[in-house]
C-alpha cells in the first residue's frame, strides 16, 4: 500500500518552494519548523469511543479538516498504545478528500493486544501534510482493564421544577435540566432531550428529561408551570352616536355597544359583556346641563348593577357643542390579568355638531375625578 497522497495546490506550492527543504522563518527553531509555516491545513480528531462485543472492539469517531479551505486524502491511524513511544498501528483509516471544516465519520473492528491500557486515534498518522497545528490530530480513550471496552461512567441527570412567563403567542420554552453532568465527558459530548420538547403551554406540564453520553444514559423528571402574565389589549371606541332627545330620555348602552372587543395572548378575541366590568362614565357636560329653555334633568347616568351596561341620557347642552360620555371600563382575561380601556358614547349638539370632549364635568361610578360630582341645581333637589 503506497502511504503518499496528493497535496492540494497551496500545499504543494508551499512544500516544493523550498526545493525540497524547509526554511525556517526567524526566530523558529528546529521544531518549530513545519507550524512555522502556516499552510492553512489542519486536521483533527473528534468523538471518539470504543465499544464491544464478545472480543471485538468497535472504534468510532471523527476526523475533521478544520482549517477553512480543502484537504487532499489523508490516512489515520489506530494505535494500541503512544505511537510516540513504540505504540503498535492496529489499523488505518483512509480519509477521502475534505472541504472546509467538514469531518469524516469511522467505525474500525480492531483486535487489540492484551494489556493494552489506552487506544490513540492520530491523524495524518504518517505526518505528510505540513499542518498549522499539530497539537489537535491525536485522541486517547483508557480502556478498563479486564478486557478491552472503556470502562464508560453513566452521566448523572438533575432536573428542578421550573415556572416560566407565557409569550405572546401563550406558550413559552422551558429547560427543567439542573446541571446534569458527565464525570468522564466519555465517549462523547453530553446531550440533552426533554419530551416533550416544548414550548409548553399555560399551566402545568410533567416533564422527563434524558440526558446521554452516547453509550449511557440517565433521566429526571420535573414540572414546567407556565404561567399568564400579560393583560388583555383593549378593543378601539365604536364612538357610538346617539340621537339628540328633545327630552333627554334615557338610552341603554352596552360595553359591546361602546367598545370593539379586546383581544388576549390567551384568550383570543374576548367578549366584553362576559369579561369586562364598567368601572365609571364620565360627562363632559353637567348633570345640570339646560337642554331647553326650560328644561333639565338630572341623574344623566345610571349604571347597571352588574356593570355591564349603563342608561345615557341623550341630551346636550342648549349651548354647548355637543356632550360626550367617556365609558372606563375594565376588561380581565382567565388568568386574572386586568386591563382598562375607554370608549365614548357622543350626543349632538343643537346644531347637529358631534364634540371630541372636553374633559370629565359629571360622573358615575368607582375612581371618579375630584369635582365630577352633582350639579348645582340638581344637589338642590
Amino acid at each position: 500500500m503506497s502511504l503518499r497522497r496528493p497535496l492540494s495546490l497551496f500545499a504543494s506550492l508551499l512544500v516544493l518552494g523550498g526545493c525540497g527543504t524547509e526554511t525556517l522563518e526567524d526566530g523558529a527553531v528546529v521544531g518549530e519548523a513545519r507550524s512555522a509555516l502556516h499552510t492553512g491545513i489542519d486536521l483533527a480528531v473528534s468523538e471518539v469511543g470504543v465499544t464491544c462485543e464478545g472480543d471485538t472492539l468497535t472504534v468510532t469517531g471523527a476526523i475533521q479538516n478544520a482549517a477553512p479551505t480543502g484537504i487532499d486524502p489523508s490516512i489515520a491511524g489506530i494505535y494500541a498504545g503512544n505511537p510516540a513511544e513504540g505504540g503498535t498501528l492496529l489499523d488505518t483509516i483512509d480519509v477521502p478528500w475534505l472541504v472546509g471544516q467538514e469531518r469524516y465519520p469511522f467505525s474500525k473492528v480492531v483486535t487489540v493486544p492484551e494489556g493494552t491500557q489506552r487506544l490513540y486515534v492520530v491523524a495524518d498518522t504518517f505526518d505528510f501534510f505540513p499542518e498549522d497545528d499539530e497539537t489537535n490530530n491525536t485522541a486517547v480513550v483508557t480502556l478498563s482493564a479486564d478486557g478491552g471496552c472503556v470502562a464508560n461512567q453513566a452521566p448523572v441527570a438533575m432536573c428542578e421544577n421550573v415556572t416560566v412567563v407565557a409569550d405572546a403567542a401563550c406558550s413559552a420554552p422551558a429547560s427543567i435540566d439542573n446541571g446534569s453532568y458527565d464525570v468522564d465527558l466519555f465517549p462523547q459530548a453530553l446531550s440533552r432531550q426533554q419530551s416533550p420538547a416544548g414550548p409548553y403551554t399555560v399551566g402545568a406540564t410533567p416533564v422527563t428529561l434524558t440526558v446521554s453520553d452516547g453509550m449511557d444514559s440517565a433521566s429526571c423528571s420535573a414540572t414546567v408551570t407556565v404561567v399568564d402574565q400579560t393583560g388583555p389589549v383593549a378593543g378601539a371606541s365604536r364612538d357610538l352616536v346617539l340621537p339628540r332627545s328633545p327630552f333627554a330620555d334615557y338610552k341603554t348602552v352596552t360595553l359591546a355597544d361602546c367598545a370593539q372587543a379586546a383581544t388576549d395572548n390567551c384568550g383570543g378575541t374576548m367578549n366584553l359583556q362576559q369579561s369586562a366590568t364598567i368601572l365609571r362614565v364620565e360627562s363632559d357636560e353637567t348633570e345640570d346641563a339646560l337642554v331647553s329653555l326650560n328644561l333639565f334633568k338630572c341623574d344623566d347616568i345610571k349604571l347597571a348593577a352588574d356593570r355591564k351596561s349603563a342608561q345615557l341620557r341623550a341630551e346636550s347642552s342648549l349651548l354647548g357643542n355637543g356632550r360626550v360620555y367617556t365609558m372606563v371600563y375594565e376588561v380581565k382575561d382567565a388568568s386574572g390579568n386586568a386591563t382598562t380601556g375607554t370608549c365614548k358614547v357622543k350626543v349632538p349638539s343643537l346644531q347637529g355638531l358631534i364634540s371630541i370632549g372636553v374633559g370629565p364635568a359629571y360622573c358615575q361610578g368607582t375612581g371618579c375625578p375630584a369635582g365630577t360630582g352633582s350639579g348645582l341645581l340638581c344637589s338642590l333637589l
